[in-house]
């Protein structure tokens, strides 16, 4: 190796790619003697154990902190990063891997690098995370550097290097890096202001920080390419430079109002042949979707932005049949139609449920209007049969109750019940019937409770605990559901259901009750009389 760079010295361009180098060094090379050189190319070699280990595995250096200066072989990477090009891609081993973690480099002196171009690429790095501080000397003789295709999923911002032009992470795993570290992603390129071109394709990348590209602001070319993006939520407004945005072969259906702002808010770099304002923005490849009225505004601007050249870029999109049709004008039309089918069924719909409805309601009016008619009609009927007193329309109701509740029926019910009837029906005779008032001494009880039953409309049980107990009242309820008669209840009290009668336990658990409660120590109908006649006089057969 001395004799390689000391005695020739013209040699400019080194290439000792794929070869296989020995053990050897020579440690009395100076930057000097190196300084005729301007490529080194190395890629794919196999170089000394001392280097590169034999051995395959995967390297781990971790939580560590290191000044430049400290750096072993110092001298010897200097000289090798003294040509301008230098290319070390592919120089460690497959089956092995390098991994960083939460380390810290500080940069203490002068580098007396002249490296411009730095190819890392397919050295499997899969994880950089190396903080390299620089508060006085920087890496300015950079410009140009490649980690493409190392399966990185991990890398710190590259603050030290501030003259950086292009850089190359493609073919990476840097999704990763988005889901577990997405601020520090979206700080990635945030000191590189002298960026021309970035590219980050086939990254599996399904979403990019809007803040990314922000103060890129001389990028040129950005190539998002061969990725797993939807969306276009990006900072673009302030690239007056950018010409090419490569957002080809992903997974790109319809771009939402956001993006097409994005988008359109590039400012386009100046041509200086035609002096007009050109940029291009590639969709190649993309499953764009025509098929419903959404699609509509995208396909719009796609055909009549001259950012994009549909037909140069063999721009199609898929149409409700599933089939691919050329994105062109006449799909803006085609497009068009979906949305005005969706009006005429949406004007369609609305006007059919207004038709609906309005049948529906005119329907309800007059079914209303008839059920007032019947029951006006019903009532008159009533009326008039107990006008007439004859058979069971003698008297609206039998009241039927417990002689032991014969204080609370008299002070509470029976005048009430027989005034609001007469004043529902305008007749002036005794409409409630009681078995006190009108059983005739001397008779049969039973005879006399079913000729009473047979004089009654409805009858009416006054259900307590003492109505329950009573072998008589019992008689009277069992005749009333034998004859089939309409039973309204009226409960005074808290009624224990185990007292009750199978068929008045029934009707108890079935039927709405006319209900009593006592409140500072005086009995208060729960509704009103008035809802208690009605229902009474609704229930009479005609």
């Amino acid at each position: 190796m001395t004799a390689l760079f000391k005695s020739l010295k013209t040699l400019e361009r080194l290439n000792v790619s794929y070869s296989t180098i020995a053990d050897t060094w020579g440690n009395d090379i100076t930057q000097e003697d190196m300084s005729h050189v301007k490529v080194v190319d190395m890629s794919h070699a196999t170089l000394p154990a001392k280097i590169v280990p034999l051995f395959p595995g995967k390297y781990i250096i971790a939580n560590k902190t290191a000044n430049y200066s400290e750096v072993r072989n110092l001298d010897e990477l200097k000289n090798i990063l003294t040509p301008t090009v230098i290319n070390v891609s592919g120089v460690f081993p497959e089956p092995s891997s390098g991994w960083i973690y939460n380390c810290t480099l500080k940069i203490d002196e002068p580098l007396h690098w002249n490296v411009k171009q730095l190819i890392l690429s397919k050295n499997n790095l899969n994880y950089l995370d190396l903080v390299v501080k620089c508060p006085i000397f920087k890496i300015s003789s950079l410009v140009d550097l490649d980690l493409s295709d190392n399966e990185l999923q991990m890398l710190q911002p590259m603050s030290c290097v501030p003259n950086l032009e292009r850089v190359d992470l493609s073919k990476n795993n840097l999704f990763m890096m988005i889901q577990k570290e997405p601020d520090l992603f979206g700080d990635l390129l945030t000191t590189q202001t002298k960026l021309r071109f970035i590219n980050l394709a086939k990254n599996q990348l399904s979403k990019v920080p809007s803040k990314l590209f922000k103060n890129c602001k001389n990028v040129e070319i950005i190539d998002l390419s061969y990725n797993k993006l939807e969306q276009l939520h990006l900072d673009l407004i302030d690239l007056h430079h950018l010409r090419v945005l490569d957002v080809s072969h992903n997974n790109i259906k319809v771009l939402d109002e956001v993006s097409i702002d994005k988008v359109k808010g590039i400012p386009c770099a100046k041509s200086l042949m035609y002096g007009e304002n050109q940029c291009s923005v590639v969709f190649t490849s993309n499953p764009i979707r025509c098929s419903t009225c959404v699609t509509k505004p995208f396909i719009q601007w796609l055909v009549n932005s001259k950012k994009v050249d549909v037909k140069t870029q063999g721009l199609s999109c898929t149409r409700e049949d599933g089939t691919d049709v050329n994105v062109d004008v006449s799909v803006v039309s085609k497009v068009q139609n979906i949305c005005n089918r969706k009006t005429v069924i949406i004007v369609t719909i609305v006007s059919t449920g207004v038709t609906l409805l309005t049948v529906t309601t005119l329907l309800s009016l007059l079914y209303r209007r008839k059920q007032k008619i019947q029951r006006k009609r019903k009532m008159e009927n009533i009326v008039n049969k107990l006008i007439e007193g004859e058979g069971q329309y003698e008297f609206v109701a039998f009241l039927s109750y417990s002689s032991r509740d014969d204080q609370f029926v008299q002070e509470n019910v029976i005048d009430q019940l027989n005034e609001n009837l007469q004043l529902m029906t305008g007749i002036d005779r005794n409409l409630v019937c009681t078995g006190d008032q009108h059983l005739r001494p001397g008779f049969i009880v039973h005879d006399e409770i079913t000729k009473c039953l047979d004089r009654a409309s409805v009858i009416i049980i006054v259900v307590s605990n003492n109505f329950c107990r009573s072998a008589y009242c019992q008689n009277e309820f069992d005749q009333a559901y034998m004859q089939r008669k309409p039973i309204i209840l009226m409960l005074m009290e808290h009624v224990k259901e185990e007292l009750m009668m199978p068929t008045l336990r029934q009707l108890y658990k079935r039927d709405v009750r006319i209900l009593w409660t006592v409140e500072n120590g005086q009995y208060v109908l729960k509704t009103a009389w008035e809802n208690v006649c009605r229902s009474v006089l609704d229930k009479v057969q005609v």
